[in-house]
């Protein structure tokens, strides 16, 4: 009691003599809740929590065969294959875009790394078009991003449409195109035939060498700039469509500069399951859409597209080719219109996905034997509809 009575007789020590009291109590908290703790986890706890972290969301579109979206669909018209074997639906949604505009964010990127300077010229126009009709707000939330001298700067996002079009305008301006230059036809059978060290080593073709560098740094700088996107939205939620507006990157299949070895393979491989595993967690719909590009075309012709697009099982049938832009936008149910002549009319069919859609997720099952490639399809129980979704994934262990 006297140490109470000299409290009550000097406030200053009371006001210490309670701050000690409450320092006390609060090291006395903090010990006890460092103190650790055994848990222990049962086999369905375990399950169930690798279920909530990696469970399965598909963003489907359903259309008619006008192409006019179809919107009166429950989960009872829905089933979903994964590897050819029915799953349970965890979660059904139908998303009406227009009444949930902030359901999906919308971005569009320039290619000014990989265009050529008439195809940049081409995209530019579209894309300003495209901000500057009307003074309407945008549908949806949209950012502009502009991929160019190896840097990736983007807007944030936002419905205000002025915004959006004058950092287009700013960033856009005294814009110039990074595409790498063209080969000549001999020097690049000479550099499929002697690979890149050889001709550096005789000083033969020296710009030969100096091309399929850069079309290999392009490659590379280009794929971790669509990555660096998709991990940016994972903070974002919801879903995401990437407009990515150009021709995509090289897939260094006209300029066999180098054998590819077992281990760049692997590398290929790897970064394609990190890349399609990013997309896929950020809930990202990828779209190509770009005028006409000769070199491209002649690119894609070298591959087996329909082996491709039926995706990556193995690293021995890896290789930068899986990773081109068309590719990685038909596997996440994207669209590619890579003859594009009107960009305007064309982003604007692009952008009809986030009108109306199903959002569907199932609980896949865990890896065995690290990363395994899985088939999805979804169908619905009605004919005569067109049905547009993720086509694959590859499964993580515990």
């Amino acid at each position: 009691m006297e140490f109470d009575s000299t409290i009550r007789s000097n406030p200053a020590r009371q006001r210490i003599a309670v701050a000690s009291l409450a320092l006390l109590a609060l090291t006395a908290q903090i010990a006890a809740a460092q103190t650790p703790t055994l848990k222990t986890r049962t086999k369905e706890d375990r399950e169930r929590e690798f279920q909530a972290s990696h469970r399965i969301t598909l963003n489907v579109q359903v259309t008619d065969n006008a192409g006019k979206p179809v919107t009166d669909l429950d989960a009872r018209d829905f089933t979903v294959l994964d590897n050819h074997q029915p799953r349970k639906l965890a979660a059904f949604h139908a998303i009406d875009g227009e009444a949930m505009n902030d359901a999906t964010e919308v971005i569009i990127v320039l290619d000014a790394v990989n265009s050529t300077t008439k195809a940049l010229d081409a995209e530019k126009s579209g894309i300003f078009k495209y901000l500057a009709q009307g003074h309407a707000p945008l549908p949806y939330p949209t950012s502009f991003a502009l991929w160019s001298n190896g840097h990736l700067k983007a807007t944030s996002a936002t419905r205000d449409r002025n915004a959006v079009g004058r950092a287009f305008v700013n960033m856009t301006k005294n814009l110039h195109s990074n595409a790498c230059a063209p080969m000549d036809v001999s020097e690049a059978k000479a550099v499929e035939g002697g690979g890149v060290g050889a001709l550096g080593e005789s000083g033969v073709g020296k710009s030969a060498v100096d091309v399929a560098n850069c079309l290999e740094v392009h490659f590379k700088d280009s794929v971790s700039a669509l990555d660096g996107i998709a991990q940016q939205q994972l903070t974002v939620g919801g879903r995401t469509i990437i407009i990515w507006v150009g021709p995509g990157w090289p897939l260094l299949t006209d300029v066999e500069f180098r054998q590819v070895t077992p281990k760049a393979r692997k590398s290929y491989f790897e970064l394609l399951v990190t890349v399609l595993h990013d997309l896929r967690s950020a809930q990202v719909t990828l779209d190509a859409v770009g005028p006409r590009d000769a070199t491209r075309e002649a690119e894609i012709a070298r591959v087996d597209l329909h082996a491709l697009t039926a995706g990556t099982a193995s690293p021995e049938s890896a290789g930068p080719h899986c990773l081109g832009l068309p590719i990685l936008a038909q596997q996440t149910g994207g669209r590619v219109m890579a003859t594009s002549n009107d960009m305007l009319a064309d982003l604007v069919k692009l952008l009809d996905d986030a009108d109306w859609y199903y959002t569907l997720a199932f609980n896949p099952p865990p890896a065995q034997n690290g990363s395994e490639l899985r088939s999805v399809e979804v169908k619905v129980d009605r004919p005569g509809l067109n049905i547009r979704t993720m086509t694959h994934y590859y499964t993580e262990p515990y």
